[in-house]
């Protein structure tokens, strides 16, 4: 099964990049993965509360199973953001914005000011974010290669800034027309305004005004004139109060300017027109860069996201490990299901209870029993909605040390719920899905199989259900079952690798624990139920007395296996968590010695920069020094000479200490260094050894400077 590359080539076509042919994609990729039966888009509403733009929205809608190395890579650069916040270096993304709708509306016509100045905004954040990755690309590799990646748009943008400004609206400076067409609008509404005031003005107008004002009615300027009187102001009425008091009137000293600026407006609309629908056109012809750009933006706000989210579901993201073997398959820790967690922190629900799974290394199915309600179905659910998510490259609410194998899909007949629409009987919906996933199943396919054998006759369930699980063990799928057939436990017995487990239940309580314990089988205890839910004694002495006790010595070991494996999974829990401590505080210790070494490095950084500002400062005395030796005699020149050289040797020794000699001798051209005179941090363009001099472009000049002048730190 092939999975959908983020990094596919974009080909900029209005066919391949609609949003019917994105979401056709997205919906066949999601339905290899069992997004529905999942939830998926339930658990994406909860990373969406973090999204800073209207790109981030889309790019998390849209996201889709990766495969290996996509994931791998925002696994990185997830990673990264999270060390550049540890360092307070923190992402901004102003500006960025999704350039989908923009290019949609250019397809349409004629782009509006808010969609250029949202373009214009997403080019400009698209360089900056470029040139501030590649500042920390020693640091954040992933996130470097990400931004390199994003395309030049320079000049896309430089014709952008001809036509509009920030916020979006059409300067002046579009196109000469409309320049001129601008200043006529301005000259000729001057002068009308300016006529109009002359006119209220006059002693034999103005007491019939109802004020001093200018109006504009029905695009034209008009005096507010007494009805009574409108006579007296020679004109064309365009419109009248609602009172009829007043009547607005255009005087006729200023109808013919009114009609030139009617069609100078008119022109200047028909010109603005011209410049934006011209501009659209420009802007589709970039439309492939443009779509790429947002792939990339869209990545590092996908970290971002993942980074909010963590810190506040205490997600980590899930390492890739192998399918199969000692140190593969699927292992959750403390896996909690999202949508749970959401609801305890509205304060719907209590405590979450984490589950521990683990599949692939020591056994290829897992069987889960246990009572009704006693959260099967749950663990079942978590593990699915956990392996998708990792598979989009997000962050799982899990502990450190999850892994989450690359999956060609998950097969899940999960719930009961009737195909009404299909007229489907609950077993009949149950085969259905089963079938379906098992046209698909491959070693590399998790299989999610929630009561298994239920919804018909037990005898023939459970058959049916050991038949179906013989198939998936030939073809070494990952399964997860869940069921209350007796039958099904003994199956695990059987196989080699098949291991049973139970969810814990209260029967006290008659609440189920959550708890999933590897390699103990469960009961379904519906006769202890049911006396704790207070049914007639007498009929569950009965039960008792007619419950068939078949196969009694497996039963017998049943029980012994259960009491041994139980103690033994408490064990390898409390031998796991002495791990994950040991890995926490080997963890905390790495950290301790990076943050001294960055300590370290910054104070030898401080006292190097302070060594070398004291040591300009003392060349550029010895430079007004040798400025003076002409006026002195011939005997005391050469004595002075000889004592500078000496100086200048000294300083040089000074100054050159291990890590600026190896700065020195590793710059060259394209490395970015520091000009303490100009205070600006500028790229190499040549590097003069012989000379120790170094050509640097200062803004769009080229500066020579020795190599005294530069540095790899800036002031502080």
């Amino acid at each position: 099964m092939a999975f959908t590359d983020q990094n596919e080539e974009r080909q900029g076509t209005v066919h391949e990049n609609s949003a019917d042919a994105r979401l056709a994609r997205q919906t066949s990729a999601r339905e290899a993965f069992a997004a529905g039966a999942l939830e998926l888009d339930g658990a994406l509403s909860l990373y969406e509360e973090f999204v800073h733009s209207s790109l981030g929205r889309r790019k998390l809608r849209e996201l889709v199973p990766m495969g290996e190395g996509d994931r791998q890579e925002a696994i990185e650069r997830y990673a990264e953001v999270q060390l550049l916040e540890r360092a307070k270096d923190f992402i901004s993304l102003g500006g960025v914005s999704d350039p989908a709708p923009v290019l949609e509306s250019a397809h349409a016509g004629p782009l509006s000011e808010e969609e250029l100045a949202n373009l214009r905004g997403m080019l400009g954040a698209s360089a900056r974010l470029q040139r501030w990755f590649e500042a920390r690309a020693a640091d954040v590799p992933a996130l470097a290669r990400c931004a390199a990646e994003l395309p030049d748009l320079s000049a896309l943008f430089d014709r952008l800034d001809q036509v509009v400004d920030e916020r979006g609206r059409v300067q002046d400076s579009a196109s000469p027309a409309l320049g001129r067409l601008r200043r006529e609008v301005r000259e000729l509404s001057t002068r009308i305004d300016s006529t109009l005031r002359n006119i209220a003005g006059r002693s034999e107008i103005r007491h019939h005004l109802t004020d001093g004002r200018v109006h504009l009615r029905g695009g034209r300027l008009c005096l507010a004139v007494k009805s009574k009187a409108s006579g007296r102001v020679k004109g064309i009425i365009h419109d009248r109060s609602q009172s009829d008091q007043t009547a607005f009137v255009e005087p006729r000293e200023v109808i013919e300017l009114s009609n030139r600026l009617s069609e100078a407006r008119h022109d200047e609309r028909r010109e603005l027109t011209r410049v934006l629908t011209e501009l659209a056109r420009e802007v589709l012809r970039w439309e492939g860069l443009l779509l790429l750009a947002s792939d990339g933006l869209g990545k590092l706000e996908l970290a971002l996201i993942g980074v909010r989210f963590s810190e506040e579901y205490g997600a980590h993201m899930a390492a890739i490990s192998p399918i199969d073997g000692e140190n593969g398959g699927l292992v959750l820790r403390s896996a909690r299901h999202p949508l749970l967690l959401a609801e305890a922190r509205r304060g719907n629900l209590g405590e979450v209870v984490p589950v521990d799974l683990r599949l692939g290394a020591e056994f290829d199915m897992l069987i889960i029993t246990g009572p009704n309600t006693g959260g099967k179905t749950l663990a079942l659910k978590t593990a699915g909605l956990l392996a998708l998510l990792s598979h989009l490259g997000l962050p799982i609410p899990c502990s450190q040390g999850s892994l989450v194998p690359v999956y060609d899909g998950i097969a899940a007949d999960i719930g009961d719920e009737q195909e009404i629409s299909q007229s489907l009987s609950t077993f009949s919906s149950h085969v259905m899905r089963i079938k379906a996933g098992l046209e698909r199943a491959t070693s590399r396919t998790l299989v999610l199989l929630d009561e298994l054998g239920g919804g018909t006759d037990p005898d023939e369930g459970a058959a049916l259900g050991q038949a179906l699980l013989e198939i998936l063990l030939i073809r070494k799928s990952p399964t997860l079952v869940s069921t209350h057939l007796g039958r099904l436990k003994e199956f695990a017995f059987r196989h080699g690798r098949v291991e049973n487990a139970c969810t814990e239940f209260d029967l006290e309580s008659l609440e189920p624990r959550y708890h999933v314990l590897v390699g103990v089988p469960g009961d379904s205890a519906a006769l202890v139920i049911a006396g704790r839910l207070g049914l007639d004694p007498e009929i569950i002495e009965r039960a008792n007395q007619r419950l068939e006790r078949r196969d009694e010595d497996v039963m017998e070991l049943m029980a012994e296996v259960r009491e041994v494996r139980t103690e033994a999974e408490r064990a390898r829990g409390s031998a796991e968590l002495r791990l994950e401590d040991a890995a926490l505080a080997q963890q905390e210790l790495a950290e301790e010695r990076e943050e001294l070494n960055r300590s370290r490095d910054l104070l030898e950084a401080e006292a190097q920069r302070g060594l070398e500002e004291r040591v300009r400062a003392a060349r550029a005395v010895l430079q007004r020094a040798r400025a003076i030796l002409p006026q002195l005699s011939s005997a005391q020149r050469e004595e002075m000479k000889n004592v500078l050289s000496e100086m200048d040797s000294a300083l040089g020794g000074a100054s050159l200490t291990q890590r600026r000699a190896a700065f020195l001798a590793a710059m060259k051209k394209g490395d970015l260094v520091y000009l303490p005179r100009y205070k600006q941090r500028c790229s190499v363009h040549k590097v003069r050894r012989d000379e120790e001099e170094v050509v640097v472009k200062l803004g769009q000049m080229k500066l020579s400077v020795s190599f005294d002048e530069v540095t790899l730190y800036e002031s502080l």
